[in-house]
């Protein structure tokens, strides 16, 4: 396991919960894995995806990218989404216009191309659809 980002000793995440999410990747290449690797980069950040650690693993032809973040995932519909949402909620950072899923629709490489799946906290499977706003579909 390669682990790219670890933040675990920054007061930022001292005495808070953190949950840990998964996006699988099916055939990516090293190409691929280094966009994602960026893109994740550009996203640790507190108003992003305020990420604590980051790890890359591969099983066969999956490629893993787990990290861990204090911002909880509860899936519901934007309608329903409040203020507080929109800062917490890593769903309102991973989806929409503009937010971390859609980038991957302008690599050069393809990885908009892939089989995509995103698994939440509570082990629950969503398959991932690339594109402007982008969606996660519980599998």
């Amino acid at each position: 396991m390669e682990k790219i980002i670890d933040n675990m000793d920054d007061e930022d995440f001292e005495s808070i919960d953190l949950f840990t999410y998964t996006f699988l990747f099916k055939n990516m290449n090293d190409e691929q894995k280094e966009y994602v690797v960026s893109q994740f980069h550009d996203w640790d950040w507190s108003m992003g995806l305020h990420i604590a650690e980051l790890k890359i693993t591969k099983e066969n032809e999956i490629t893993k990218f787990i990290f861990k973040s204090p911002k909880l995932f509860e899936d519901k519909d934007s309608p329903d989404w409040n203020d507080d949402d929109i800062q917490n909620n890593i769903l309102t950072k991973l989806v929409g216009k503009e937010q971390f899923i859609p980038t991957f629709q302008f690599s050069e490489c393809g990885v908009d191309e892939l089989e995509i799946s995103f698994i939440d906290d509570k082990n629950l499977d969503y398959k991932v659809e690339v594109n402007k706003f982008s969606s996660l579909t519980k599998n």
